[in-house]
């Protein structure tokens, strides 16, 4: 498309070429029309095509990243994934990502993005000048929390559960803020979050009711306590086992929903640039995965203990499963067919750069409601994915009926919920009115929720784009004369 678009902008500079004279300038004229209408067509649809490709590839980052799980089984194993390996891999992708974006910006125009710019206490780094370190550093706690309380159950609950189950973030949002943010909800958003409790009841129901783990049961996905492993076997375990993954997993969502909402509280106002915030907080989850190392330690039920003195050991055996070799006497699932995980890792790591490259290109063209229609088709098409081999290996099994039904109900739960949004009360600095001495305003909005450990920065990216200025880009001053364009326009 770019080069169509090139030989638009160069039409008529260039000696048309083939042979000379009438007929040799006409052929040359209808070429050019065509490569011209070939490239509006394009840009017609840009959006549209996108938006396909950032909903298909976030679904499949999720199911790529469940398939590395299900390779290293072991809650250990995951746990150095989740902790050291992906927040370190995630930046990298970052910051690729942002070189690019910066190079795109620079030659749009928009000079002020030189290195400089991602230096700590930057002025130009919002509208409200510069932004502390502290608060973009609290920006990536919640998540790196989820990804190490997400960990260990990740390999034990079936995708579609797990897509459900991550919904839990709108109900532990609406308790939060309407204490901590003063939100005022209407009748819609309660209703949404009661389904989102009922979609989680649905989906295990069939379990719940039959819990038959005869060879039918397993195959008909009827036994509570059982899960496929990477070589398409069922394993079953205690059924405390997996009561504690399922509550573990739904605890998770916990400290995604505070972390939403201080970001909600932060951003009221300050149009802060996603391109500094996303660098400084991914900078910080590193961190937070290096000092949440500790989780590695704490004992599991049905799993070997790892006390601090083998922790060396430790690191060792997860890198070999990593890269397919089996460290010990029960670690099978490292070799499975398909494998190793490092393999599928990688293609991960591809496809989250691509739909988050996606998801910056759409920040300037796609609403608030937009990026939750976004999440809920991702979640119906993850859910669907993982039924198949080719995508999530041989652990992937046909979705139940109560897992069908429970992932319509969520997803209706999901499209009630922002039917009305959200009335925030914004306190008197939040507001140029305020600084003024008058009166605090109200802010109409939206919160964009659903997000899982494998999404990577896109959670951040949607709070900034869409939490903190009502649908408007967040790109600091870049983010501003947007504005003031579509405006004059």
């Amino acid at each position: 498309m770019f080069v169509v678009g090139l030989k638009c902008l160069l039409r008529g500079t260039i000696p048309p070429p083939g042979k000379a004279g009438m007929e040799g300038a006409l052929l040359h004229d209808r070429r050019s029309q065509l490569h011209c209408s070939i490239s509006a067509w394009c840009e017609r649809f840009a959006v549209t095509i996108t938006f396909v490709v950032f909903v298909a590839f976030r679904a499949a980052d999720r199911a790529f990243l469940y398939r590395v799980q299900k390779y290293l089984q072991q809650p250990v194993y995951n746990l150095v994934l989740l902790n050291l390996i992906w927040p370190v891999s995630i930046q990298i992708v970052t910051l690729v990502m942002l070189l690019g974006y910066v190079l795109v910006l620079r030659a749009q125009g928009f000079r002020q993005y030189t290195w400089r710019f991602l230096l700590p206490g930057n002025v130009t780094a919002s509208a409200m000048g510069a932004v502390p370190i502290y608060q973009l550093a609290l920006f990536s706690l919640g998540d790196q929390i989820n990804a190490a309380m997400s960990a260990p159950p990740g390999p034990f609950v079936a995708l579609p559960m797990q897509s459900i189950m991550t919904n839990c973030v709108l109900v532990w949002m609406l308790l939060l803020a309407y204490g901590w943010l003063h939100t005022r909800f209407e009748q819609v958003h309660y209703v949404g979050c009661l389904m989102v409790i009922l979609s989680v009841f649905v989906g295990v129901s069939q379990k719940l009711q039959a819990n038959d783990c005869s060879s039918s049961g397993l195959a008909d996905g009827r036994c509570l306590t059982a899960f496929k492993n990477s070589d398409g076997h069922f394993q079953r375990l205690e059924g405390s086992s997996m009561a504690l993954w399922y509550g573990l997993f739904i605890l998770g969502t916990l400290p995604t929903a505070v972390g939403n909402c201080y970001k909600q509280r932060v951003l009221k106002g300050q149009n802060v640039d996603i391109i500094y915030a996303t660098w400084w907080s991914g900078n910080f989850q590193v961190l937070w995965g290096l000092l949440l190392f500790w989780v590695n330690w704490i004992p599991l039920p049905d799993q070997p203990s790892h006390p601090p003195s083998a922790t060396l050991q430790m690191l060792s055996d997860a890198w070999r499963c990593f890269i397919g070799e089996v460290p010990h006497a029960g670690d099978e699932s490292c070799e499975a067919a398909g494998g190793p995980a490092l393999k599928w890792f990688i293609v991960y790591l591809c496809f989250n750069l691509t739909f988050n490259i996606c998801l910056l290109w759409l920040t300037k063209r796609m609403s608030a409601v937009w990026a939750q229609i976004a999440t809920t088709l991702c979640l119906d098409l993850t859910n669907i994915l993982s039924q198949y081999k080719f995508v999530v290996g041989a652990s992937a099994q046909a979705m139940s009926l109560s897992e069908w039904l429970a992932t319509i109900l969520a997803s209706l739960a999901l499209w009630t919920y922002n039917i009305m949004p959200e009335i925030r009360q914004l306190r008197p600095l939040d507001t140029a009115a305020g600084a003024a001495g008058r009166n605090a305003a109200t802010q109409v909005g939206r919160s964009v929720l659903g997000n899982m450990a494998a999404d990577g920065r896109v959670g951040l990216i949607e709070s900034l784009s869409f939490g903190s200025t009502g649908g408007e880009a967040a790109l600091g001053s870049h983010g501003v004369r947007v504005r003031e364009q579509r405006q004059a326009g």
